[in-house]
């Protein structure tokens, strides 16, 4: 069962009408509950007042039920003064419950319960076995306004606390049964205290705000695979000690649940009571959009970056918001929309070719990445005069302007395919100009830094493969790297392989180098640091780039050399043009670095790769393609891991581009009078099996969220997860796996944040999942 809570102050029954046509419109409810005096009566129709089809409000309620087919529940107040709870069935029907008489009504999933005080008697409630309790109510938070206007912290201190309070309250009584819990509360300062609620035995979630806003759930059916691992049965010492006395049976279970809080952008936030729709056309039924699977976050209205105990949000729009994990509440808001003169350093009034044009108010975020210190973040956008990158400490730190007409055109090398035809028009400087009159912009989609003053970021543009573009700041120079290289290998390459590594014949011609090189794009870049290769000597820090035809490029920042390899099953059949890769991560390790990733076959695999070797340490199948998924390394080891990445990042590291200049030639450039062929699967003696424990955390394409534990060659499924707040309705456009907690970042920008309790402690995920329980 869907349900839509409202948690608004009190309405016109038009206001009513139009926030249950938007909120309906592209996410059916089977229910929708409104808190206690949630409607006013209109006072220009006749029968004012009255609970009847006379009543306007009361006809059109009724009409939009049987349209919608939804049960409609809102707590009202008669003519007497008796509080009485208007239920609307799927048919349109009214009828009216005294709260009082412990009300019900019936539903194709069961009995539906109305609770009018969550501190009175439940008994009579229990005693119909409902599966589902609504809790429509009006209550205002216990605290001085005058106190929390001054001290915002402890009007944040108030809410969780009773949100907690109430928690407790429902789980004492209905601890020995599954029924589902759903509390529909005004806004605080508006008649109540904000806390609309759901309570499951596996779970909690709470409104995103106190203030008004819409809470979409979903009832589960509280299975034993619903919940999480380590249940177990309360010994009697154990309930004897806990003094919870007749509501306590002997064979009530305890275990840990999740608790889902959500982060809502400001700008969501004001405009949950805005209608900006027609009216005539917020009652058609629209029609499902199929959503196209997309790689790296490109199709993202924001982007999320866990930062210490920060979760730090960019909208497209140029809107940064930091959230404070511990009081989970927004703790600053900035914009990184403002005007800078395009030109290089630091001083917007320097330029090289005299130009001081100021950026357009049409600068869109295209990427949120760390910075140099574990506390500074840098954001990225462009617009049609370049690319602007901006250093953050909670506060502009520093800032980096590139305008498109000074950037290295002729460092930046098109399409294999296409590098003939590009080859004959060339400019006065090299640059193709074929190439320049394609070109609109150029996007950064991420920012990795190597010291305090130089950066390599990944640079886009349509109609070219994506580049790194290494920036020193102090010498304002920029450079084009060259990480495609020749793009996957010719069909010749693949037959050969086939004769050495097997003697069966190739089943098909088809092979990575059919796919499309013009649609040849990344699907991961993250950065590895202080990793020990087989083939080095000193540990190397650099980017591992995988592509969508699967292969693997590896950019070194000690030489700013460029590794490449084809990542191909133990067997070494071809890969099949559709087994793409979707989705992956890294995880640096001694000796070679684990990647994991996610295939259109429904496959993830788990591969160790070095700078010039890979083979498969395991794999599962799936009955669904994971679309986004994240890595936590469990044990000690990530925790030293940790720390010494920290003491690496703080250390005074410095390597400017002349320096890297004199050391050495960057190797990875294509020769034009010979091809480069991406080295083949091979085994090297130091590249073993890595002894890691690992949890990965995926989400797919219907929206089920799965953690899997691997270690050694198993890679199995440790819990499953479904749940409304990131269905195929709302897709997920990032995943972070931390410590203690899961983040998800939804593509209308809500942040769902995930932790997990036991008896009010946060359990960490790796003791949680660590397979025994």
């Amino acid at each position: 069962m869907r349900i839509l809570v409202f948690q608004t102050p009190k309405l016109t029954y038009v206001q009513a009408l139009e926030f249950l046509l938007r909120e309906t419109q592209e996410r059916p409810a089977d229910l929708a509950l409104l808190p206690e005096f949630a409607l006013e009566h209109p006072a220009q129709c006749t029968h004012q007042g009255e609970l009847s089809y006379d009543n306007v409000a009361i006809m059109m309620l009724s009409r939009l039920a049987r349209q919608r087919q939804l049960y409609l529940v809102l707590g009202v107040r008669d003519s007497d003064s008796v509080d009485i709870c208007l239920v609307f069935n799927r048919q349109g029907d009214m009828t009216l419950h005294k709260v009082s008489e412990c009300p019900s009504f019936q539903t194709e999933w069961g009995t539906v319960a109305l609770l009018g005080d969550v501190t009175g008697s439940w008994a009579p409630l229990l005693a119909l076995a409902p599966v589902l309790i609504l809790n429509p109510c009006n209550a205002p938070m216990e605290l001085d306004m005058a106190l929390a206007k001054a001290h915002p912290e402890l009007q944040v201190a108030a809410w969780h606390k009773g949100f907690r309070r109430t928690e407790r309250l429902v789980q004492s009584r209905l601890r020995d049964t599954r029924t589902v819990f759903v509390r529909a509360d005004a806004p605080l300062r508006q008649g109540g205290a904000g806390i609309s609620m759901l309570v499951e035995a596996h779970r909690s979630a709470l409104a995103p705000s106190w203030g008004p806003t819409f809470l979409h759930l979903e009832m589960e059916d509280t299975k034993d695979s619903r919940k999480l691992p380590k249940w177990r049965s309360l010994t009697i010492d154990e309930i004897l000690s806990a003094s919870y006395g007749r509501d306590l049976n002997d064979a009530v279970e305890i275990g840990p649940r999740y608790h889902l809080w959500t982060f809502r952008p400001p700008s969501l936030a004001k405009a949950a009571m805005t209608q900006t729709a027609d009216w005539s056309s917020l009652w058609e039924q629209p029609e499902a959009d199929t959503d196209i699977l997309s790689l790296m976050g490109r199709q993202a209205s924001c982007f999320l970056m866990p930062l210490g105990r920060f979760y730090v949000v960019a909208e497209r729009s140029g809107q940064v918001t930091l959230w404070d994990l511990r009081q989970r509440r927004e703790c600053q808001t900035f914009s990184v929309d403002g005007a800078v003169g395009f030109g290089f350093g630091l001083d917007s009034s320097r330029s090289r070719s005299g130009r001081a044009t100021r950026a357009t108010r049409a600068a869109r975020v295209t990427c949120l990445g760390p910075g140099p210190l574990p506390n500074q973040f840098a954001v990225a956008t462009s617009s049609a005069e370049g690319v602007v990158l901006r250093l953050f400490e909670r506060k502009l730190l520093r800032d980096f302007a590139l305008p498109l007409e000074d950037l290295p055109w002729q460092q930046w090398k098109p399409f294999p395919a296409n590098e003939g035809a590009e080859g004959a028009d060339q400019g006065a400087d090299g640059a193709p100009e074929r190439v320049r009159e394609k070109v609109r912009d150029v996007r950064i989609s991420a920012i990795f830094w190597v010291s305090s003053s130089l950066v390599v970021a990944i640079a886009e543009s349509e109609n070219l493969p994506e580049v790194v573009l290494r920036l020193d700041l102090e010498a304002s120079e920029v450079e084009v790297l060259d990480i495609y290289l020749n793009g996957p290998p010719p069909a010749s390459f693949w037959e050969e392989s086939q004769d050495t590594l097997s003697d069966e014949p190739s089943p098909s011609a088809s092979t990575a180098s059919e796919l499309s090189q013009v649609s040849d794009q990344l699907v991961m870049v993250m950065a590895f640091e202080r990793v020990k290769f087989p083939e080095t000597r000193s540990p190397q820090s650099g980017l591992v780039c995988l592509w969508r035809s699967d292969r693997l490029c590896i950019l070194t920042f000690s030489d700013w050399k460029v590794h490449d390899q084809v990542l191909v099953d133990d067997t070494g059949a071809p890969k099949d043009k559709e087994d793409m890769p979707l989705c992956a991560t890294i995880l640096p390790g001694d000796g070679a670095c684990s990647v994991v990733a996610s295939y259109a076959s429904m496959i993830i695999r788990w591969w160790r790769v070095s700078l010039t070797s890979c083979f498969q340490q395991a794999c599962v199948v799936l009955s669904s393609p994971v679309t986004q998924l994240s890595l936590l390394q469990c044990g000690e080891e990530a925790r030293e891991r940790e720390r010494a990445r920290l003491s690496w990042m703080s250390s005074s590291h410095r390597l400017s581009l002349k320096e890297s200049k004199e050391r050495t030639e960057r190797s990875s450039t294509r020769d034009s009078s010979e091809g480069h062929k991406p080295s083949r699967v091979s085994t090297l003696d130091g590249l073993a099996e890595s002894s890691a424990t690992i949890l990965v955390c995926t989400v797919d394409k219907t929206g089920t969220m799965t953690l899997f534990s691997g270690q050694g060659s198993n890679l199995k499924r440790v819990y499953t997860c479904l749940d409304l707040s990131w269905s195929t309705a709302t897709t997920v456009d990032s995943i972070w796996v931390m410590e203690t907690h899961i983040a998800l970042l939804q593509r209308n920008g809500d942040v769902r944040h995930m932790e997990f309790d036991v008896n009010g402690e946060l359990m960490k995920l790796s003791e949680l999942f660590d397979g025994d329980g």
